[in-house]
This record gives C-alpha cells, structure tokens and sequence, in this order.
C-alpha cells in the first residue's frame, strides 16, 4: 500500500473520529439540558401540589400525533442509512424526501399542540402561579423543536449530497451523523412525551 493511499486513510479515519465525537458531545449536551428542565418541572410539581397550586391538564392529541410521526421520521432515516450502507445511491434521495417531509410534518403538529394549548386558556405567560405547568410544556416541546430545526437543516444538506451521489457505502460519515442525532430526537421526544403525561 503507498504512503499516499495511508495518509489518505488516516485522515478519513481522523475526519470520522472527529466530526462522530462533535456529534455524541453535542448529544450528551443536549441531554442534559432535557434532563435539567424535566428536574426543574419536578420539582416546580411537588412544590405547586403541596401549596395547591398546580394546574393539570390533558395534553393536546397533536402531540400524540407528533410521537407517531417522528417515530416513522426515524425509520425512513434508518432507511435512507441503510440504502447508503448498501450502496443504493438511487434510494437515498426518495428515502431523505420522506424523512424531510415527515420532519416538517411533525413541525407543524407540534404549531397545532400549541394552538390547542391556548384554546385551552394555557399560556406560556401564566395568569395563576399554578399554570406554571404549561410553561413547562411550551418551554420542553420548544427547546425540542428548536433541536428537530437543526436536525431538519442537516437533513436538507444530506439530500443535497445525495442528490450529486456523494452519500455511499464507502462515503457514509455524514448519513450516519444524520442517523445518530435523528434517532436522538425521536428517542428525546418519546421520553419527553411521556414524562410529561405520567408527571401531570
């Protein structure tokens, strides 16, 4: 093997080292943050219940909705990841789109949940100390969707190099950073999801 053809090797190798690293540091990031506002809500709960002043409330069906479509998200990503793996170029394009318009789709349910939510008479801005309960919801799906928006951004770019076939089993570093963190956020949704409705 020439020295050529191992520097370039161990330079792919570092390239995914690197960027895979950046990748589960920013996840472990976010995790954190996740769990310090559910400890927040938590907390905010057994303080509001024992001065009687929490409010529980239903969550809207949308979320509901959204939990099915970012578990199908996940899927046709997974898909799209193993098209690459086995080298079907012509798959990932179609496979992304779906994974894209699923993205979006669970962006809109989630602008829908929030409608319910005021039709409900709940407001991130609380009239009653014990509505603090719907802050937490709107500040959780929230910072969630501002993670799913960074997310929908490296989908688009994923599509874009699949469309010039530069996504393939022996080009897979950025489909997999797509893989990982997607099933990241669905698997944070879920959590969230149903944290928020055994913890009302």
């Amino acid at each position: 093997m020439s020295t050529n053809n191992i520097q370039s090797m161990s330079t792919h190798k570092n390239s995914f080292s690197e960027k895979t690293f950046i990748t589960w540091l920013f996840i472990v990031a976010s995790s954190m943050l996740f769990i310090a506002f559910s400890s927040a809500y938590w907390v905010h709960k057994t303080d509001g219940m024992n001065n009687n002043a929490w409010l529980s409330f239903d969550l809207p069906i949308q979320f509901w909705i959204s939990t099915v479509i970012v578990f199908i998200s996940s899927v046709f990503m997974q898909f799209s990841f193993n098209a690459a793996k086995n080298d079907n170029v012509y798959k990932i394009p179609s496979l992304l789109t779906i994974t894209l318009i699923l993205a979006l789709s669970f962006c809109v349910s989630q602008y829908l949940a929030w409608v319910e939510m005021k039709d409900m008479g709940l407001f991130f801005s609380n009239r009653e100390p014990g509505e603090i309960s719907a802050s937490f919801v709107y500040v959780l799906s929230g910072v969630h969707l501002f993670h799913i928006l960074g997310g929908i951004v490296l989908i688009i770019i994923a599509l874009v190099k699949s469309t010039r076939l530069e996504i393939h089993k022996k080009s897979m570093v950025f489909i997999n950073i797509c893989k990982t963190y997607w099933h990241f956020l669905g698997i944070v949704w879920i959590f969230l999801i149903l944290f928020l409705y055994f913890a009302k």
